[in-house]
């Protein structure tokens, strides 16, 4: 175990088992981005997603979609024209896609929650 164990390898840093080149790095977004403003989001999400264990092939697509429609509304807007209501209406659908929202929630009550006292009877004293 005196060799240094790389970010590639799975499990107990087993030098045999090295994960597949696709699970090593971020994936580069499918459009050509122009603005700093989109590459920003599209790596902030990406990281977000691939931490999380939830980019896959479909949530990659909706992200590039996403980051490249960011790209299209603010140059549109960088050039002070007004981007069209049909962006903006994809881009909900490419949030909606990538459920962004379902990682920040929590999947247990915090500690400080207050004890259902009918949880283990079931409600309280009917007729």
């Amino acid at each position: 175990m005196g060799a240094k164990t790389s970010l590639a390898q799975v499990g107990q840093g087993d030098p045999n088992v090295v994960a597949h080149p696709g699970f090593r790095t971020l994936p580069a977004c499918d459009f050509a981005l122009k603005t700093d403003k989109a590459r920003k989001t599209y790596d902030e999400l990406a990281r977000l997603l691939w931490h999380a264990g939830r980019l896959s092939k479909a949530k990659h697509m909706a992200l590039s979609r996403y980051a490249s429609l960011v790209d299209q509304i603010t140059g549109i807007s960088e050039e002070g024209r007004t981007p069209r209501a049909s962006w903006f209406n994809e881009m909900r659908r490419a949030e909606k896609e990538l459920a962004i929202d379902d990682l920040d929630k929590p999947i247990s009550a915090p500690k400080e929650a207050p004890v259902n006292r009918y949880a283990r009877f079931g409600f309280s004293g009917g007729r």
